[in-house]
C-alpha cells in the first residue's frame, strides 16, 4: 500500500471511530427508553416490576443500515412493610448496537440501581413530589467486521482477489475491545392526587470515567465522550377522556448537540378497571442540523404500552436518504403484584 493511500485509510478509520464514539445509542422514543435516557429513571412508573424492549433499524435505503436494540427489566424493593411511596429499585439492562458497512457493533450489559424517597414536609405542597437518584454500571464490547475492507493490495493484475493479502501488519491487529462505564442521573416527578397529571424533571449524566473506546494501539487512547441529558415531560388531564403530553430533550456530548420537542394527545377509549384502552397521536421535532421530524402513534392498553415512530429527514442527507430516517418500536409491560388489604396505601407514581 502506498504512503498517501495508507494515511488516507488511516485518517478514515480515524474519522470512523471518533464520529460513533461520539454517538451513544439513540432512540426517537426517549421516553420510552428511560434506562438510556437517564439512570434517575430507574424505577418511575407505575407497578413493581417493568418489562422494557426497543428496536430501531434505519438508514436502509443508503444501504448503510444501522440497528439497535434494548432490553430492560426493573424491579421496586420496598424498604418498609405496607409503604409503597419509599423503595429501591434494580434491574438488568442489555443494549445491542450494529452499525455501517463494517458492522461496528456495541454489546453493553448493566445492573441499574436507584432510590427514590418522597420529598414531604409538614405543608401538603410536599407531599406528591419524589426524587430519584441512580446509577447505571455497565460493562460493554465493541468490535467490527474487516470482510468489507478492501486494499490496493488485493487488486492483482487489475483483478479484485479478496482472499489476497491486506499486507497490512498492525491496522487492524485490535478489532475488539472491552470497556467498564458508569453513569449517573436525579428525577424529579410531581404527581397529583387527584388526576392523571404529572410532571417529570432530570438529568442524565453518562460516561463519568471516560473509558477508552478506539480500536488503535499505542497510548495515544480516544476516550469516551461524557454525555450530558436534560430532559423534561408533561401529563396533563384535560378531561376524564383527554390528555395532553409534552416532551423535551437536551444533551450534549463532544461537539454534538441535540434539542428534541415533542407533543401529543391521549384518547381514552376505554376507562373500566383492567380493560383501560388509550390511543395517543403526537410528533416530535429533532435538531441537530435540522434533523428530522417524527411522528409517532402509542396504544395503551391494560398495563402495555406500545410505541411507533418513524423518522422523516429533513437535513441535507435527505439526498441519500430519500426523506427516509428510521422506523422504530417499543414495547413496555409493568406488573402489579398482589398488595395486602390491610392498610394498603399504593405506590402514588403511575
Amino acid at each position: 500500500m502506498n504512503i498517501s493511500l495508507r494515511f488516507l485509510l488511516a485518517g478514515t478509520l480515524a474519522c470512523f471511530v471518533q464520529v460513533l464514539s461520539a454517538q451513544d445509542i439513540h432512540y426517537s422514543q426517549y421516553l420510552n427508553s428511560p434506562m438510556n435516557l437517564g439512570p434517575g429513571m430507574t424505577g418511575i412508573f407505575g407497578g413493581d416490576t417493568r418489562f422494557t424492549a426497543n428496536y430501531r433499524n434505519q438508514w436502509t435505503s443508503i444501504p448503510v443500515p444501522y440497528t439497535t436494540f434494548s432490553g430492560v427489566v426493573e424491579n421496586k424493593f420496598y424498604l418498609e412493610k405496607l409503604r409503597y411511596d419509599r423503595y429501591l429499585t434494580g434491574g438488568l439492562i442489555i443494549n445491542y448496537d450494529q452499525q455501517g458497512d463494517l458492522s461496528l457493533t456495541s454489546q453493553q450489559i448493566a445492573v441499574p440501581l436507584s432510590y427514590t424517597l418522597p420529598l414531604k414536609r409538614k405543608s401538603s405542597l410536599f407531599s406528591n413530589h419524589f426524587l430519584t437518584l441512580g446509577v447505571v454500571p455497565m460493562f460493554g464490547q465493541r468490535h467490527f467486521s474487516t470482510r468489507n475492507i478492501s486494499f490496493d493490495a488485493q487488486f492483482i493484475d487489475r483483478m479484485y482477489d479478496p482472499s489476497a493479502s491486506f499486507q497490512e501488519s498492525q491496522l487492524l491487529d485490535n478489532t475488539n475491545i472491552k470497556y467498564f462505564d458508569f453513569s449517573s442521573g436525579l428525577n424529579y416527578r410531581w404527581q397529583s392526587k387527584s388526576n392523571r397529571s404529572k410532571v417529570d424533571l432530570g438529568i442524565g449524566w453518562h460516561h463519568m470515567n471516560r473509558p477508552s473506546h478506539d480500536f488503535f494501539q499505542g497510548n495515544n487512547k480516544v476516550r469516551l465522550e461524557q454525555r450530558r441529558a436534560f430532559y423534561t415531560s408533561l401529563l396533563l388531564e384535560v378531561h376524564s377522556r383527554l390528555d395532553a403530553v409534552g416532551q423535551a430533550l437536551y444533551q450534549d456530548q463532544g461537539g454534538y448537540r441535540e434539542f428534541a420537542l415533542g407533543a401529543a394527545a391521549r384518547f381514552y377509549l376505554n376507562q373500566q378497571p383492567y380493560r383501560e384502552l388509550a390511543i395517543q397521536f403526537g410528533g416530535n421535532f429533532r435538531q441537530t442540523y435540522r434533523d428530522a421530524i417524527v411522528p409517532h402513534v402509542e396504544v395503551h392498553w391494560r398495563t402495555w404500552t406500545l410505541g411507533y415512530t418513524y423518522d422523516i429527514n429533513i437535513s441535507k442527507a435527505r439526498t441519500l436518504t430519500e426523506g427516509r430516517g428510521g422506523s422504530e418500536l417499543a414495547l413496555i409491560y409493568r406488573l402489579y403484584k398482589v398488595k395486602p388489604m390491610s392498610k394498603f396505601k399504593s405506590c402514588p407514581i403511575i
